[in-house]
């Protein structure tokens, strides 16, 4: 079946929210046994990583990717050293659409966080709008499928280049050094990885710096400038400036907005 049918697919019928919940680390929701659902199955990472045991191959998630299992799909999501994993979960009733794998997804531009972020805040008022639920899973789904059509390009170096910014965010990343790992020219990784992502290098990188300082804001009494140097920023003045056209606030306005050291302090994110 390809994306086109499937988007046709998704036009044409009438998806149905089984369950919708965001939770973290220390939840009793997660379920570390190995399982599979009636529904498709949608996780979309807000903060963290994971270890996965999907078809019996090890798949690594973390922040900013989406994690499809289709219908019936045994799945194991172990353990790991990540307090602040935080997930949406989403069941979503659709036989009409099948996909014959599971998929993970990198995060292009922003769409499909935002679109999670709606439907749960959608499927937890006290009698959500089906016509609103409704239309934002098509449009949920239609990205997915989208998406998972360019991320089966042969491009798929950039496979290797994200996940390893995420590894190592903290340490200073240079554009030659992760063309170096892909064994591309600095200009074809820019290119490609805009296309990708819908943003530059650079502007990935902070963007995951800034989600994690607001972690550290939170739980921890360091201040903004320990934090800066914790998530990979080499100066205080630069992770303010990124920091605040992020988030819309400094640093300390963050801070002030949310209990600090508790771990379940709720973010606007």
């Amino acid at each position: 079946m390809n994306v086109e049918e499937r988007c046709e697919i998704i036009r044409n019928s009438r998806p149905i929210l089984r369950y919708c919940e965001r939770f973290s680390e220390g939840s009793e929701k997660w379920d570390m046994t190995k399982h599979a659902h009636p529904c498709i199955e949608l996780i979309y990472y807000m903060d963290g990583r994971a270890a996965l045991e999907v078809g019996g191959r090890r798949v690594d998630a973390s922040i900013f990717d989406t994690l499809v299992y289709p219908a019936n799909c045994a799945h194991f999501d172990a353990l790991s050293g990540e307090r602040r994993r935080e997930i949406i979960c989403l069941w979503v009733e659709l036989p009409e659409l099948v996909f014959e794998r599971p998929l993970l997804l990198h995060e292009q531009g922003g769409m499909l966080r935002e679109l999670f972020k709606m439907i749960h805040a959608e499927g937890q008022r006290p009698e959500p709008d089906p016509y609103i639920v409704e239309y934002l899973l098509k449009l949920l789904l239609t990205a997915i499928v989208r998406q998972a059509e360019s991320a089966d390009d042969p491009d798929r170096f950039l496979r290797e280049v994200i996940p390893y910014i995420h590894e190592h965010f903290a340490e200073k990343l240079t554009l030659q050094a992760l063309a170096s790992l892909a064994h591309i020219s600095v200009s074809y990784l820019t290119r490609k990885f805009r296309q990708y992502t819908g943003t530059t290098v650079v502007c990935y990188v902070n963007r995951l710096r800034v989600e994690v300082a607001k972690r550290l804001l939170i739980a921890t009494d360091g201040n903004a400038a320990e934090i800066a140097w914790q998530v990979g920023f080499e100066s205080p003045k630069y992770f303010h400036r990124v920091f605040k056209a992020e988030t819309g606030e400094s640093p300390s306005s963050f801070r002030k907005a949310y209990p600090r050291g508790r771990e379940g302090a709720k973010m606007k994110v």
